[in-house]
């Protein structure tokens, strides 16, 4: 399934079936995000095919599921990169001086605007 691998711009983590046009294949790189993407596929009794494959080094995970159920699947796809997913910022004073630099910035827009003579 070397059309699995990411390219330059890969920005989703699934694509069609290389072979059977009514499944849809969702792939991830660590086994754990993969156990959390089963558990859900198992909690909603959604039907899955499940197979690894080796790229550029890497282990991928595979889940081949349904069209019929991309749906769910879709959510259920959200939900794993979301809980394994982290901030940009993870330092805590950094998060807060980019947000207080964006402010001031607005603020030095909105100062300029009115002193500009603007009517």
């Amino acid at each position: 399934m070397d059309d699995m691998s990411e390219g330059l711009l890969r920005v989703t983590n699934h694509q069609n079936h290389p072979t059977n046009p009514y499944y849809k294949v969702f792939f991830f790189y660590t086994q754990n995000e993969a156990n959390f993407f089963e558990n859900l596929l198992k909690e909603n009794k959604l039907p899955y095919e499940k197979d690894t494959e080796k790229t550029r080094g890497k282990t991928m995970f595979l889940f081949a599921i349904r069209k019929t159920d991309l749906k769910t699947a879709d959510r259920l796809n959200y939900l794993t990169i979301g809980h394994f997913r982290k901030p940009i910022f993870e330092n805590k004073f950094l998060r807060y001086g980019v947000v207080i630099l964006g402010f001031f910035l607005i603020l030095l827009g909105i100062v300029g605007y009115l002193f500009s003579g603007v009517e």
